[in-house]
């Protein structure tokens, strides 16, 4: 009987990633149990499930474990790693831990049945229980630590995705309904919310130390932010407003009332309140002013120094909103390096000479434009060498171009040249999650943007997996207007190029339709649902693996017009493997709500009505499920996974 030969997992702060190959299909096999193995202790879990066999039913959305309801797939990812999916209860970390992939299938004389566990409930659900057996010898996997700190650098994210059965089942949602967005919202607005603390993930903390460590040794706190809105964050801002010195952007128009900067205007008020409005060595505040189309004050970054030595610096995609903790996903990375701190602080001293108009009253439109000083500081990267030589970091700041007329001749700017050069030496894999890098209805295909290289490097190159989630429309290629006069859904959710099935990009999306036991969901509440600006590449690879993150959208606007920060780092596998699995983690989660879109767009289309659920589960209750499995192809993320590099 073929057998797995293979096993691999990899994981970030709170999420783990498996993969596994057999050397052949394993007859009468109907799927793989999983156990998480704590190292340290020798505790056993058999992974949670909630997907049930076709005969059964689980319309109350309980939980089993692959013990009664296995995976019938060739990867995992582990959403309990740390984070209960049935509760809001979450683990500590630092956390070693190694997985046992087993194949069963039905029971039959002389097999070795699969025990009962604890967490098992035969009664939580409907239909015939279907007793299984082991199929075959278990596997273990490489043995993973779950942690935020890797080396110098610590990462956090959030669990910001709201299209999710586990939100339906904390907001006891009424079968058949959508979740409501004001429920939510009200949630993640209060400050102590158990949802709210669940969705903000890891972030929040990340931030709080930060703080913490300011008020430890006698530090100072210099922040640059574009939206600030969130109750917790101003209260943060207020309580350490003695050793803070603030540059607050604006963040963006009301466009019911053509008001601008109606986001932060509370925060901004109750701060100028505490700072005053003199720049003293102890604390300062700084209008920054973007009242235009024309760009954006988009950084969100805060550097520690003490003793007039910059320590550490936060940084990432998350603004300061309850939306930006809770509601799309983010990331946060911290240097712990002075070398990096003292670089972004530099920064922040230019922007705070750069001053902008001030316009009166502040909601008023104004004609900001950042300098030519500013523009030549930024043209050239800042370098930065951590642990002691590992890891390599080049921070790129914006605008970096001479001046906004950059837009008119579309020449590359320098951050992004060197970005798309990084992307074309790609060997083996490119990973990205995007919100919109700067693509509208109005314009044609923009070439200077991540999603753009990664397009062209994946149809030169047959052998390189590209992976990336879009979360803005009109950024997926092959975006076209919906037309008025017509009322059919053509947006696309999943887009592959003919003759590159190497490639595979997705829209954010929810289920809008029941799906077997999968019930609606709630896409987003405002604006993004996937607020990550991120790219990885090659990220098993110890020479050649990079991490690209920060504020900047990874396209044009934001090198020419924009306050941003980018950071690009080299050499930390562990880093790169983090973020790899986030992108993973997201990438799966809409993919299958994208191929739903895809079906319910094909019906809509042909003018047919989309087919009603019924509502029963997924698994297959034959061997059948395995053949699409059986020769991994270019779009399989198997191939790379487990290859040699």
């Amino acid at each position: 009987m073929a057998e797995i030969i293979k096993a691999r997992t990899f994981c970030n702060d709170e999420v783990a990633y498996l993969a596994w190959e057999t050397d052949g299909k394993i007859e009468g096999c109907l799927g793989f149990m999983v156990t998480r193995i704590f190292v340290d202790t020798g505790e056993r879990r058999v992974l949670p499930t909630w997907v049930a066999f076709e005969s059964q039913s689980n319309p109350d959305w309980e939980e089993q474990d692959t013990s009664v309801w296995p995976i019938q797939k060739f990867s995992w990812r582990d959403l309990t790693l740390r984070k209960s999916r049935n509760t809001l209860m979450t683990r500590s970390g630092p956390l070693r831990v190694k997985y046992e992939i087993q194949p069963v299938g039905p029971m039959k004389a002389g097999m070795k049945p699969v025990p009962a566990t604890d967490t098992a409930q035969p009664g939580k659900y409907k239909g015939k229980k279907i007793s299984l057996a082991f199929y075959g010898e278990a596997v273990e996997t490489n043995e993973i630590v779950a942690s935020n700190d890797l080396g110098e650098i610590s990462i956090g994210f959030n669990n910001g995705i709201l299209s999710t059965q586990n939100l339906r089942k904390q907001l006891r949602t009424p079968k058949g309904k959508m979740p409501s967005a004001s429920v939510v919202r009200k949630r993640i607005e209060t400050v102590g919310d158990p949802l709210r603390r669940y969705l903000a993930g890891d972030i929040l903390p990340l931030l709080r130390e930060l703080f913490e460590r300011a008020e430890a040794e006698g530090g100072t706190i210099y922040a640059a932010l574009y939206e600030l809105s969130d109750p917790e964050l101003i209260d943060l801002l207020l309580q350490h407003s003695k050793r803070l010195h603030l540059i607050l952007s604006t963040a963006g128009k009301d466009e019911k009332t053509g008001e601008w900067d109606v986001t932060n205007a509370e925060a901004r008020q109750r701060l100028r309140t505490a700072i005053g409005t003199k720049k003293l060595k102890t604390r300062s505040m700084q209008d920054r002013m973007f009242n235009t189309s024309s760009g954006i004050g988009h950084n969100k970054f805060a550097v520690l120094v003490v003793d007039d030595q910059p320590q550490a610096v936060w940084t990432g995609s998350t603004n300061w909103t309850p939306t930006g903790l809770c509601a799309q996903t983010n990331n946060a990375v911290v240097f712990r390096s002075s070398e990096v701190a003292s670089h972004y602080l530099t920064y922040w001293n230019h922007l705070y000479k750069d001053k902008q108009p001030v316009p009166d009253p502040l909601s008023k439109a104004n004609n900001a434009n950042q300098g030519g000083d500013l523009r030549k500081e930024n043209s050239t990267p800042s370098e930065a060498v951590l642990d002691h030589g590992a890891t390599q970091v080049q921070l790129w700041f914006s605008p970096n171009t001479p001046t906004r007329k950059t837009a008119a001749t579309r020449t590359v700017p320098p951050d992004l040249e060197i970005l798309f050069d990084l992307m074309a030496k790609a060997k083996h894999a490119i990973f990205f999650l995007v919100f919109n890098p700067g693509r509208t209805a109005e314009e044609q295909e923009d070439a200077n943007t991540a999603i753009s290289a990664a397009l062209a490097f994946g149809r030169h190159k047959p052998g390189l997996f590209i992976a990336g989630v879009i979360s803005d429309p009109t950024a997926m290629p092959g975006y076209q207007p919906r037309d008025p006069e017509d009322p059919k859904v053509t947006l696309p959710a999943i887009y592959t190029p003919a003759g590159a099935p190497n490639v595979l990009m997705v829209r954010a999306a929810a289920l809008r339709d029941p799906v077997g036991n999968f019930d609606r969901e709630l896409l987003k509440i405002g604006h993004a649902i996937v607020h990550d600006k991120v790219v990885v590449i090659d990220p098993m690879s110890e020479a050649d693996c990079v991490v690209v993150t920060g504020s900047h959208n990874l396209g044009f606007k934001a090198s020419y017009a924009n306050d941003e920060n980018m950071a690009i780092i080299r050499g930390n596998r562990a880093l790169a493997c983090a973020y790899a699995v986030h992108v993973l983690d997201v990438h799966e989660h809409y993919r299958f709500r994208a191929v739903q879109e895809e079906i319910r767009r094909a019906a809509e289309l042909a003018g047919k009505n989309v087919e009603k659920a019924v509502d029963k589960g997924f698994l297959k209750e034959n061997d059948t499920w395995q053949d699409k499995y059986m020769a991994p192809g270019p779009s399989d993320i198997r191939t790379y996974l487990l290859g040699e590099h």
